[in-house]
């Protein structure tokens, strides 16, 4: 996790051009409740025991009861940092290096530390960007990290796109 200083504008907003390395956001919190362990369960259809039974999941040696599906957590958290306004995030294109590492129990709150790890030119038009990306809980325990992938336009994409219209 970086421990550069927040920017107030949503670095969804800034094209790859503009994206310092470093450049970080903090989201808002969100409590994963027992509603949406179940309606996640039956969505997918990872039925997990984990997720769903409270009396197996207590024998299970990693959690005291039921637990929030891995990626529910993922879900929940690209619903925190995700801007959903076109451009210059053109297209999420993986993640790499996921861990959960801590199990999420129902009526616990996350959030999302989200920092700029690094940046490759694709094409003229859009670059490569590697997001750190850091959940934590209510208590500031990390509970899952991964590397996000993004395609971000340059300024000259932006331009070539206004000039289109």
């Amino acid at each position: 996790m970086s421990d550069a200083p927040v920017a107030p504008e949503h670095p969804f907003r800034s094209t790859f051009d503009d994206l310092a390395i470093g450049r970080s956001l903090q989201t808002a919190a969100r409590t994963i409740t027992l509603a949406d362990i179940d309606e996640f369960a039956a969505f997918t259809g990872d039925r997990f025991y984990a997720h769903l039974d409270d009396v197996a999941a207590r024998m299970n040696p990693f959690f005291g009861g039921r637990v929030a599906h891995g990626y529910l957590v993922l879900a929940f958290a690209a619903g925190l940092f995700v801007d959903p306004a076109p451009g210059p995030v053109l297209a999420n294109i993986g993640l790499d290096k996921l861990r959960f590492r801590k199990p999420v129990c129902p009526g616990e709150s996350i959030a999302v530390h989200l920092s700029v790890k690094e940046k490759t030119p694709r094409k003229p038009t859009y670059g490569e960007v590697r997001w750190d990306v850091a959940i934590t809980n209510g208590s500031g325990d990390v509970v899952a990290t991964y590397e996000l992938l993004t395609l971000n336009e340059t300024d000259l994409g932006a331009r070539e796109r206004v000039a289109r219209t």
